[in-house]
């Protein structure tokens, strides 16, 4: 049956669900890896690197995952769910202790903000200066 036929918000839904699971097969492969190798690194950040060099190889197109990882953005908040629980489980730990919680939390927020933020600059400053020598005559945006 061609997704062409059903309903828009049919078809969306279709989408979000086969690319939802296109996602969890690449993360159940880097889970794979991350066993067989017995790597220290999580096999979520292995899922985004092999995303990435998926998407940067051209194995995958952006349009076959979008709709699936906004979905995912969108429902980010159902995650810090079981923060809050654990927070009012442990109520008489954190508010002996929070205060270490929290200035941890400040300063890796921070501490990513600017890693972000650099590397967002030094990202457009490198794209500028590839654009430059590959296209020298086009107009600078």
């Amino acid at each position: 049956m061609s997704t062409s036929v059903l309903p828009p918000k049919l078809r969306h839904l279709v989408q979000v669900v086969l690319q939802l699971s296109l996602l969890m097969v690449i993360w159940w492969i880097a889970s794979v890896i991350q066993h067989k190798l017995n790597l220290p690194v999580s096999a979520g950040v292995i899922g985004l690197l092999l995303v990435l060099l998926a998407l940067l190889s051209g194995i995958f197109k952006l349009q076959w995952i979008k709709n699936g990882s906004d979905f995912i953005l969108g429902e980010l908040v159902l995650l810090f769910i079981p923060c809050v629980v654990g927070i009012i489980k442990y109520k008489d730990l954190f508010l002996t202790q929070g205060w270490q919680l929290v200035l941890a939390l400040s300063i890796g927020t921070i501490c990513v903000m600017v890693a972000t933020a650099y590397s967002v600059y030094f990202g457009f400053k490198l794209e500028a200066l590839l654009k430059q020598k590959f296209h020298p005559n086009s107009p600078m945006k």
